[in-house]
């Protein structure tokens, strides 16, 4: 190990100087011009073109910032539609577009049509890599200040004064990509699926506290209500994770499409034949397989679904070879610039299966790459970007992470097929003194180049819930402390080689599984080191990849020793709707400490057979999560999560590591619009979609 990182080191001095020193300016974006000033309110926002938006954040820095744009005379049709129109086999934009077209603003320029993206994914139809650009969402925090709440999918909501009833008013003459329109029919479609007990799903997107659920009430053909038994002052926060088009998020389901696999709409006899096409047993298996795949057309493209509607700006049009895939325009997109035109700005995307990361970089460095993502790059590989800049014809962006390389482990703390192991990892001093075993700062020299700002699972620094002892806890590297946190548990016996022996005298081993490049560019050396760090306190440990499936299948069978994960879910954008990094509330997989105790929590009963209680002070730790999740006011929600957070200073479930690191964009040197330098990007920010990539454009309308 010591070679390996001197190596690493070696580099670093060699180049780091340089490479460092033109970072300022190499990845300086394009700036916006700015106007500001100090103002003392908050204003509601009935129309939202982001060109005047006034925040209220803390009173020492309420700032209200107007971009200045020069408008020039444009035009509304995209060029690459305009023959279709002409022919009559597309309606007019005008006819296209909504009443009240979401119209975005802010940006540094109104931009020109044209040009193609090239981008990748490391699945042959799932892409991780990508989906950012077409995850538009009923609601959007304000790229301004990432804490306003602004309408995006819906054009209006209004909630009663106690929390509890909601109504969502949809924008009018919006379309599917099929050109067919969004109304409420759509809406209840999904209700009637997602909570019907026929086809197995859960309108879990209006799930409430504890999952439970609520009224969903159709008033016109394009408003709709939702009631919640008690306040529920969360509800439109959650609002912006999702994205309409899938039966667990909702609520917009393409009606006109789904009806033909639907036994009630298209017949016995259509299914039957479908059935015997499909080889399927069930008609229900004939519609639920258009939810086998989270988010058709925006997550996931298996060709057989190229036609299924989405409201993306972007659709999957041609499969030339297995894994590639060619996207167009969405005629139907209903956003547009402050001069009227209709975006995207960028005619067309390339997805490219890639197999490993290696032919990525070539490709990168061949300069056949416009765009890799928050999931496609590591700080870690700096000095590769900074030296290729030029002949890959791209730019490294500066950017924060909010996902990316933030490596946290997660000691479990239910092992059924191991209980004396699981008695030791419940032990609070256990968290601890792996904790303090780490080096984090040789973590950061030797993988990080440095760049990154190291400490404990926590809020990141710029939330409103970070205090910093958050980041500090139990982070510091003090290996004195860390064996005299396992010698007070009882671990003090050791065997002939020097390892730890647990109470029933087997030697003391602990395994990290991970699932590779899904976790981070730099996993392999990162629980490699972790390893040699806990083996100095006498644990043996190891560490090994797995599949992705596999590792997720073993979380949530608690056969995990300990897992890992990048953790996101550290802004306030979603940190108090997703808690389940710091506090086990949903989803087993990927990174979690208890499958049991999140059992517990989300059960009706209890009390029923198989569920198994949590302690106390982790009982206590998810009623304040329900406290969060009810209150109206944000500021109350930040006191309220922030007695969790004090109790997880002083009792860490999960072992942070980094707190703050850069995430290192690339895109091609003649794109605009981007995201300002220095803003989080991450599964936060669903990446770059808060940030409008269908604003993106071309200087020039092509490449560089």
């Amino acid at each position: 190990m010591s070679g390996r990182k001197l190596k690493r080191r070696e580099f670093l001095h060699l180049t780091g100087a340089a490479i460092l020193g033109a970072t300022a300016a190499a990845c300086a974006a394009p700036t916006p011009e700015i106007i500001e000033k100090i103002v003392e309110k908050t204003v509601e926002v009935e129309k939202v073109v982001e060109k005047t938006v006034e925040v209220e954040v803390e009173k020492t820095v309420e700032v209200e910032k107007e971009v200045i744009v020069e408008v020039p005379e444009g035009r509304s049709e995209p060029p690459m539609l305009e023959a279709l129109v002409a022919a009559g086999t597309l309606p007019p934009v005008d006819e296209r577009l909504p009443v009240t077209p979401f119209v975005v603003g802010g940006r540094d320029a109104i931009g020109v049509y044209g040009g193609e993206v090239r981008q990748i994914h490391f699945d042959t139809v799932w892409s991780t890599d990508t989906y950012d650009w077409m995850s538009d969402r009923l609601v959007q925090y304000s790229d301004l200040d990432f804490r306003t709440l602004v309408p995006n999918m819906i054009e209006s909501w209004e909630a009663s004064d106690d929390g509890t009833t909601y109504t969502l008013h949809m924008r009018k003459g919006m379309r599917w990509s099929d050109g067919e329109p969004l109304t409420t029919e759509d809406v209840d479609f999904w209700w009637q699926w997602a909570t019907g007990e026929d086809l197995g799903w859960i309108g879990s997107a209006f799930n409430g506290i504890q999952n439970q659920h609520c009224e969903l009430e159709i008033l016109d053909d394009y408003t709709f209500r939702c009631t919640f038994d008690y306040t529920f002052g969360l509800f439109p926060h959650i609002l912006t994770r999702h994205m309409g088009g899938y039966p667990q998020e909702g609520p917009f389901m393409p009606k006109h499409f789904l009806q033909n696999y639907h036994i009630d709409y298209a017949g016995e006899d259509a299914l039957k034949t479908l059935m015997a096409e499909l080889e399927m047993e069930t008609w229900q298996q004939v519609l639920n397989r258009f939810c086998s795949q989270w988010g058709l057309n925006t997550w996931q493209f298996p060709e057989w679904a190229k036609d299924f509607p989405t409201l993306a700006a972007w659709i999957p049009k041609e499969y030339p070879a297995e894994g590639l895939i060619l996207f167009e325009r969405n005629p139907y997109y209903w956003k547009v610039d402050l001069a009227g035109n209709q975006l995207p700005y960028i005619d067309t995307l390339r997805l490219d299966y890639m197999a490993d990361t290696q032919t990525m970089e070539l490709k990168l460095i061949g300069a056949e790459l416009d765009w890799l993502g928050m999931h496609d790059v590591t700080i870690a590989k700096y000095p590769l970007y900074k030296e290729n800049e030029e002949q890959g014809k791209y730019v490294v962006g500066d950017y924060l992470s909010c996902m990316t390389d933030r490596y946290t482990l997660y000691p479990r703390r239910t092992l059924p097929n191991d209980l004396v192991l699981e008695e030791i990892a419940n032990h609070p001093n256990w968290t601890r003194a792996l904790s303090v075993a780490i080096d984090r700062e040789e973590i950061n020299e030797s993988l990080f180049y440095g760049q990154a700002r190291m400490g404990q699972m926590a809020p990141m620094p710029n939330s409103a819930y970070y205090k910093e002892k958050y980041g500090t806890a139990w982070a510091q590297y003090d290996t004195t402390l860390a064996n005299q946190l396992l010698d007070e548990m009882g671990l003090d016996k050791r065997d002939s080689e020097g390892f730890r022996l647990r109470p029933d005298g087997k030697r003391l081993s602990y395994m990290i599984e991970h699932a590779g490049i899904r976790v981070g560019a730099s996993v392999h050396e990162f629980t490699e080191m972790v390893c040699t760090y806990w083996r100095e306190i006498g644990i043996e440990a190891t560490t090994k990849e797995i599949d992705e499936s596999l590792y997720n299948e073993r979380m949530t069978a608690n056969e995990v020793e300990c897992g890992i994960w990048h953790a996101d879910r550290c802004t306030d954008m979603l940190l108090p709707i997703q808690m389940q990094w710091y506090i086990p509330t949903a989803d087993c997989q990927q990174g979690t400490v208890s499958c049991s105790w999140q059992s517990w929590y989300t059960a009706v009963d209890k009390e029923a057979e198989g569920i198994v209680a949590p302690p106390e002070d982790i009982q206590q730790v998810y009623a304040w999560v329900d406290e969060m999740r009810a209150v109206l006011d944000d500021d109350e929600r930040v006191a309220i999560g922030q007695k969790v957070f004090d109790f997880l200073a002083d009792t860490p479930l999960a072992i942070g590591t980094v707190l703050e690191s850069p995430c290192p964009l690339l895109y091609n040197k003649n794109m605009r619009n981007l995201p300002r330098p220095r803003v989080p990007i991450g599964w936060d920010t669903y990446g770059i979609n808060t940030y409008h990539p269908c604003a993106f454009y071309y200087e020039g309308g092509e490449r560089a």
